[in-house]
C-alpha cells in the first residue's frame, strides 16, 4: 500500500505540486465560468491552464521519485504530459475567440491539431509495441521518457514560436480593424491580451535561455528553476484571465 501511494514530498516535488493543484482549480473555474456565460474564450483558457499543469507533470513526479520506481516509471513513459504541439494551437484558438465573438471552432481549424494527434498516435503505437505486444522495453530500451527527447523539445518549441507569431499577428490586424470601424478603439483593444502575450512570450523566452544553458532536456536538476518560472507565469495567466472580463462587439476574422 506504501508503494501504491508513493511519493517523495521534497522542497522541489512539493513546490510544483501546489502548481499543479492550481493548475487544476483554475481549469474547472474556467471551465465552469465558461459554461455559465457561454464564453468560448473561458473553455479555451481552461484547456490551455490544463496543459501548463500536465507539461510539469514529468518533473514534478520525476522528483517525487517516480522514476525510480517501475510501475511509476512506465506510467510516465507511456502518458504524453507534455502536450507541445497542442498548446501553440490552443494559445492560438483563445486568442481568436477573444478577439471575435463569433469564432467556433470549425473544420478548418483542425489542420492545427494535425502534429498533435501524430504525437498522439506515435504514443499509443510505444505503448502498445513495448506493453502489449513485446512486453518489454523496445523503443523505451534506453530508459528516457520520449516527452523529454530533445527533438521533441525542440521542434514543440518551434511550434510554439510560429503560433505565438500567428497570434501577434492576428492581434495586430485587429487593432488596425479597431482603429477603422470603431471610435471607441482604446475600450475595445483591451491590455489583457497584450498581457498574455507577453507572459506567453515571456514563457518561451526562458525556454530558449535554459536550452542554450543545457540542451539535455531530460536533465533534472538544472531545470527546476526554469519550471518554477514556468508555473508561476501560467498561475498568472489563470488568475488574471479569470478575473478580468474581456468583451468584444465586433465581428473579426
Amino acid at each position: 500500500m506504501d508503494d501504491f501511494i508513493y511519493f517523495d514530498y521534497n522542497q522541489k516535488s512539493s513546490v510544483l505540486l501546489i502548481f499543479f493543484f492550481n493548475a487544476l482549480l483554475f481549469s474547472i473555474l474556467l471551465l465552469k465560468k465558461g459554461i455559465q456565460e457561454r464564453r468560448n474564450d473561458s473553455k479555451i483558457l481552461a484547456l490551455f491552464i490544463f496543459l501548463c499543469g500536465l507539461y510539469i507533470c514529468p518533473f514534478l513526479l520525476g522528483y517525487g521519485g517516480w522514476y525510480s520506481k517501475r510501475a511509476y516509471r512506465e506510467f510516465l513513459f507511456f502518458m504524453p504530459f507534455q502536450q507541445l504541439f497542442l498548446i501553440g494551437p490552443v494559445l492560438y484558438f483563445y486568442v481568436q475567440s477573444l478577439l471575435n465573438f463569433e469564432y467556433k471552432f470549425s473544420k478548418k481549424d483542425v489542420i492545427h491539431l494535425l502534429p498533435a494527434l501524430a504525437y498522439g498516435g506515435y504514443s499509443v503505437l510505444v505503448w502498445i509495441v513495448d506493453r502489449w505486444i513485446l512486453n518489454e522495453f523496445y523503443f523505451y530500451a534506453d530508459g528516457q521518457d520520449k516527452d523529454l527527447d530533445f527533438w521533441y523539445q525542440m521542434a514543440g518549441l518551434i511550434s510554439m514560436l510560429l503560433y505565438l507569431g500567428l497570434s501577434l499577428r492576428y492581434y495586430k490586424k485587429y487593432r488596425v480593424f479597431t482603429l477603422q470601424e470603431a471610435s471607441f478603439a482604446d475600450e475595445i483593444s483591451y491590455r489583457w491580451i497584450e498581457h498574455f502575450l507577453f507572459a506567453f512570450s515571456f514563457i518561451l523566452l526562458l525556454r530558449v535561455v535554459f536550452f542554450m544553458v543545457n540542451p539535455e532536456w531530460g536533465e533534472f536538476g538544472s531545470k527546476y528553476w526554469y519550471y518554477v518560472c514556468f508555473s508561476i507565469l501560467f498561475l498568472y495567466i489563470a488568475v488574471t484571465g479569470y478575473s478580468t472580463v474581456v468583451k468584444t462587439t465586433l465581428p473579426f476574422s
